[in-house]
């Protein structure tokens, strides 16, 4: 999608700005409005907290071991690196609703650097086979259609996209077993790779409560093992806190943290630059400053203008704070969506958002206390834009305002 079709460069934020008139689709500055029908829709059911009804007791003590933070115990090697440079893994998995898969748990994989884009996402799916408790794991069959909306909803599952079966390929199954103090098994037979040279692979996993390790082989046409033969090769990773912040908002509005350098929060009246993008719960990405390469510019907080999820969403943020956020319809554009965005009506928004500058107004200069005192004074100084602190990191941006 052309989001340019959209913001124009000195155009108010279509996907941002609530309607200034009732009825009437948000306008460029100085034009005249043109009236719309709004959309109307019936009001949603209020969202339910999820609560996951796992199949039995051995499968709920599994996904309970499963879930939470977990990080690797050394860093690991970068197979893309041609500087054999290393990196600590963090995987964060939730339980999650999805149709079709009984006992569904969301799994995302990133660098510790770079929490907010994870490189894999996964779904686990726990089932009995044989009186046996199985995991297998999922892939997308279009990786890229819900990337943007299911970050960090293992943090906030009734948010989860509707995602089904028949949006996964299956990839492998565990059979796991229990052990003195929690899991441990393997694939029941190889299954088939094209990684590196091998034509099937088969995994090994242990876990416990505070403890996980993984293992994969990969297997030629002869049967030779190709790769992860050695026991350094496997995966060791430790239940750690989560390095994601989940902050719950006003009104709803939730936010997951990733980043959060010192420094003071904006403040009333401050022009904030953002960077961000936007998306509905079907993956659909409605807008995005990135592509632009120039953040968005307003003065915090515009209630009437700016939706009140985002007014609510990025209050406490400090220069480099970098947030998903999650905006319920209510806060968003409600019963009449925002058509010239492609947003529906009651639709749920997802955002990333990452302050790049917050420039503070200076005081306006008091007036003279009498008349002799005016005599020569220079006029009383307009308010000025002063940075807070660092600099914009965008290509060619100099902390201007939208024209």
């Amino acid at each position: 999608m052309n989001t340019s079709s959209l913001l124009g460069v000195g155009a108010l934020c279509v996907a941002l700005y609530s309607p200034i008139v009732s009825g009437q689709a948000p306008q460029q500055p100085g034009s005249e409005a043109t009236a719309i029908q709004p959309v109307e829709a019936p009001k949603p059911a209020p969202i339910e907290p999820f609560v996951p009804a796992w199949s039995d007791v051995g499968i709920a003590k599994v996904a309970g071991m499963l879930s939470g933070a977990w990080q690797t115990t050394s860093p690991v090697a970068e197979s893309d690196s041609e500087s054999g440079g290393s990196t600590q893994i963090v995987m964060l998995i939730g339980a999650v609703p999805v149709a079709g898969v009984p006992n569904a748990l969301v799994a995302e994989v990133a660098r510790t650097d770079d929490l907010i884009n994870p490189y894999q996402q996964s779904i686990f799916s726990l089932y009995r086979y044989k009186d046996q408790i199985r995991l297998r794991t999922y892939e997308f069959r279009d990786p890229g259609k819900f990337g943007g909306v299911m970050v960090g909803t293992w943090a906030a599952p009734e948010y989860f996209p509707s995602i089904g079966v028949g949006d996964l390929i299956a990839t492998l199954d565990v059979e796991l077993k229990p052990t003195a103090d929690g899991f441990a098994g393997s694939t029941p037979y190889p299954y088939p790779t094209g990684k590196d040279g091998a034509v099937e692979m088969t995994s090994q996993v242990e876990l416990t409560a505070k403890s996980l390790s993984t293992a994969d082989r990969g297997y030629d046409a002869n049967g030779k093992v190709v790769w992860g033969a050695e026991q350094s090769t496997a995966w060791k990773w430790s239940k750690v806190d989560s390095p994601v912040k989940v902050i719950k908002m006003d009104r709803g509005v939730i936010a997951l943290e990733y980043k959060h350098p010192e420094g003071d929060p904006i403040a009333e009246k401050d022009t904030v630059h953002i960077n961000y993008s936007g998306w509905t719960k079907d993956g659909h990405m409605f807008d995005s400053s990135r592509p632009r390469q120039r953040a968005f510019v307003f003065q915090w907080p515009a209630p009437g203008r700016l939706i009140d999820g985002w007014n609510i969403g990025i209050a406490g943020m400090t220069v480099g704070t970098h947030r998903r956020l999650i905006i319920p319809s209510e806060v968003g554009y409600g019963e009449r969506g925002q058509p010239r965005a492609n947003i529906p009506p009651n639709a749920t928004l997802y955002f990333e958002v990452e302050l790049m500058l917050a420039e503070k107004m200076l005081a306006e200069k008091p007036a003279p206390e009498s008349e002799s005192d005016a005599e020569g004074a220079s006029p009383a100084a307009q308010p000025a834009a002063q940075p807070t602190g660092g600099g914009s990191t965008q290509p060619g941006h100099e902390g201007h305002d939208h024209d």
